[in-house]
């Protein structure tokens, strides 16, 4: 019997998308004013996440040590255009440095399920003031996302 080298071609397309091997996506993050649009982003694990909109001079994203999961990295991005690719699953909290008092800030929440470092984000010492309310938006959205 004689097989189709196009219904192979299919069938092991098919396999990879069933078996999860889906390409790797990028969520956009504006910088419109004092503010990151949006406040809270989904993504999953190995996707990266883009800043536009962050002129040099004034604007950065960098992440809060303590507000990310253990074993990652903290992430300083100051460049238009800035991207960062994150594989630990979790929550991650960051800010505009010039801007953290006006509450230019952020989250990214990586995987499929609740952040398992979201006790740690609410013990953290930084979670006092406006970083206080991304952490209280930040639950709201995970609680939205994954409460069962």
């Amino acid at each position: 019997m004689q097989i189709n080298k196009t219904l192979i071609a299919g069938l092991a397309a098919s396999g990879l998308v069933l078996s999860g091997n889906v390409a790797a996506e990028t969520v956009e993050v504006k910088t419109p004013g004092m503010k990151f649009d949006p406040v809270v982003v989904f993504v999953k694990a190995g996707d990266t996440v883009q800043w536009t909109g962050l002129p040099t001079a004034s604007h950065d994203a960098v992440a809060i040590p303590g507000m990310i999961p253990e074993g990652a990295d903290v992430f300083n991005k100051k460049e238009e255009g800035a991207t960062v690719t994150l594989t630990e699953e979790g929550a991650y909290v960051y800010a505009c440095r010039p801007h953290q008092g006006l509450g230019m800030l952020g989250a990214i929440v990586v995987g499929d399920k609740m952040p398992a470092n979201m006790e740690q984000i609410r013990k953290s010492p930084e979670n006092k003031g406006p970083v206080a309310r991304i952490v209280k938006e930040l639950e709201k959205q995970v609680e939205a996302k994954f409460a069962k």
